[in-house]
């Protein structure tokens, strides 16, 4: 990564900060780099550059511009300094947060009260009021994302399932897939405003507190059991199934709804290749 190959817009704004050129990406197809301020005077920054062409079916940079200013004075995300289009490139310059991710040994070395504010922090996006909320991860919606991407033909599926699908069958495959989710899903959605992701490393924890949020792509309008299955996911990930009842009873849902658990597993399992 060199300053002079960026977009005149993104250039102007990193006067005066280096990279060591390392991408810090991590499962998501985002190139993400750290810039520091050569003095030490000013904050750290965060670029993200995308190619639009590759893994459609994450969202854009521009849904997590958005949902980075709708969030602003809401809760603790970093700070949009400039979103820029440059051909089939998208760059989205953010602050730095402070803090260590939720699987940093330090955030690991005491799995209750990490757990604890785990569960607090999600409360805290659920409680958010949704109103002016533009964002929208309700079921119709989704579903209609998920066929304009099949329709389009936009999908690599050749190595994502054991199944082995007949040659010409992507796209009838696919429907069906969708068609079993369209099934699972409740018709009544209990909406709040998700992150989307919610998972340990998208959270930052500073001595000992969760601090802030971070990755905000999928951010939106949905029902709560679409960040409720992606904490379930993380904490056995990281933590170990043990940890999951007392990660529900910390938000205040002594007993989740096994159907939506399994629903809603399957959204967010959609496009996971």
């Amino acid at each position: 990564m060199k300053i002079n190959d960026l977009p005149e817009p993104v250039r102007s704004r990193l006067r005066g900060f280096d990279t060591d050129g390392r991408n810090l990406r991590t499962e998501s197809c985002s190139d993400v780099y750290l810039f520091t301020h050569r003095l030490g005077r000013r904050p750290g920054l965060i670029l993200k550059t995308r190619d639009v062409r590759v893994r459609p079916q994450e969202p854009d940079l521009l849904a997590e511009t958005v949902a980075l200013t709708w969030l602003r004075e809401k809760l603790p995300v970093p700070e949009c300094r400039c979103f820029q289009v440059d051909g089939d490139k998208q760059y989205l310059l953010m602050t730095l947060m402070e803090g260590v991710t939720g699987i940093h040994p330090e955030a690991l070395e005491d799995p209750e009260q990490l757990i604890w504010e785990f569960a607090e922090g999600l409360q805290a996006v659920h409680a958010l009021d949704i109103a002016s909320c533009s964002l929208d991860w309700r079921k119709s919606r989704f579903i209609s994302w998920a066929e304009g991407l099949i329709e389009s033909g936009a999908l690599d599926v050749s190595e994502a399932f054991d199944e082995d699908i007949p040659e010409g069958k992507t796209r009838t495959f696919l429907f069906e897939k969708l068609s079993d989710i369209k099934e699972a899903v409740p018709g009544e959605e209990d909406l709040v405003f998700t992150h989307g992701d919610y998972c340990l490393p998208n959270v930052m924890f500073k001595e000992g507190r969760l601090s802030s949020y971070i990755d905000l792509g999928y951010a939106g309008v949905g029902d709560r059991y679409l960040d409720l299955v992606a904490a379930r996911g993380t904490i056995r990930r990281n933590l170990g199934e043990e940890w999951i009842v007392p990660f529900f009873q910390a938000y205040g849902l002594e007993e989740p709804d096994p159907e939506k658990l399994q629903a809603y597993q399957k959204v967010h399992d959609w496009g996971d290749w």
